[in-house]
């Protein structure tokens, strides 16, 4: 499965439990592993090394080592220690990809989300390419029955087609993302299942590709479900971390990056500060690519999310 084409040319087990009672047992857990003891007695040591950079110019894969120090916007308390910009998170540096993702997670699952009404519209605005104006703005009724995006400064709105009385199945559909698993191994096995019937011998690459394509397009996504994903990603092999990702809007990242079947690299770009979801830079690694023979090696595409949110009708924005 491969979206980069795509970005060129242009569902649920038993309850589980509330946001609420999940995200104080992950402080809770936190806490007894150390990340809130006080520095004075016991300092939090992040120092794994292997963080993987990009030579794009020569686009060979690299191991660099050492971690940047996260940035932190939210002060210090009255005994002068750093406090986390997400609440239940740890200061300090991060030590590799799993521990990446497992912030990204915890920030996911912690944050205020009202879930959107059927009628209501799922707002994303992306940027494709090295201009400013190269911004896709596009809307999808939450239901999943109409699209809506900018042509020649047109409002055009579609309704989508139906096959037998139903809506052709999308896995960006808000609705259809609502019924994927929340559970992080449940989720996983659903993309490996998704993923097993395209060409090529590396499910984990497709699988990556797959909750990369899902953070992208699905633009605002059930928290319990975002999280599920960072946590999926955290089994795959082979994800490396890249403290000093492609900057966005002016804001460090944290990069996510992962070969696919030997011929593109990807990567999904974290807020250094917030773990939020930035947007993707690709790699074409090679010419002899049978899939996308159009794509020659050195391609880099990057996609960045400008704005995502909920809103009322087509046209609005949040």
């Amino acid at each position: 499965m491969n979206d980069l084409k795509l970005l060129h040319d242009t569902w649920d087990p038993p309850a589980a439990p509330s946001d609420t009672a999940r995200s104080r047992a992950r402080t809770a857990l936190l806490a007894r592993t150390g990340h809130a003891q006080d520095p004075a007695r016991r300092r939090y040591r992040l120092a794994r090394v292997g963080a993987r950079r990009m030579a794009v110019g020569a686009l060979a894969l690299a191991i660099a080592t050492g971690v940047t120090v996260a940035q932190n916007v939210a002060g210090t308390d009255s005994r002068g220690r750093p406090r986390s910009i997400v609440p239940g998170l740890p200061t300090g540096p991060v030590a590799n990809a799993s521990e990446a993702l497992e912030r990204a997670a915890v920030a996911a699952e912690t944050r205020t989300f009202t879930a959107p009404r059927d009628d209501q519209w799922i707002y994303t605005a992306d940027r494709v390419g090295p201009r400013p104006h190269d911004v896709t703005r596009t809307w999808h009724r939450v239901d999943g029955r109409k699209l809506a995006y900018i042509d020649n400064g047109k409002l055009r709105i579609v309704t989508l087609p139906l096959r037998r009385g139903r809506l052709v199945p999308s896995p960006w559909d808000y609705q259809r993302l609502t019924t994927l698993p929340t559970d992080p191994d449940a989720l996983l096995r659903w993309a490996y299942e998704q993923t097993e019937r395209i060409d090529g011998a590396d499910a984990a690459g497709k699988a990556y590709s797959l909750f990369n394509g899902i953070l992208r397009r699905g633009g605002v996504l059930p928290p319990r479900l975002e999280a599920a994903i960072f946590r999926a990603m955290k089994q795959l092999p082979g994800v490396r971390l890249i403290s000093d990702g492609t900057p966005v809007h002016g804001r460090p990242t944290l990069a996510l990056g992962r070969v696919q079947d030997g011929w593109l690299y990807e990567e999904v770009l974290l807020d250094r500060q917030t773990y939020a979801y930035r947007g993707e830079r690709s790699v074409v690694l090679t010419d002899d690519n049978p899939k996308e023979p159009s794509l020659k090696k050195g391609t880099v595409t990057l996609g960045i999310r400008i704005a995502a949110g909920i809103v009322d009708r087509p046209g609005q924005r949040p």
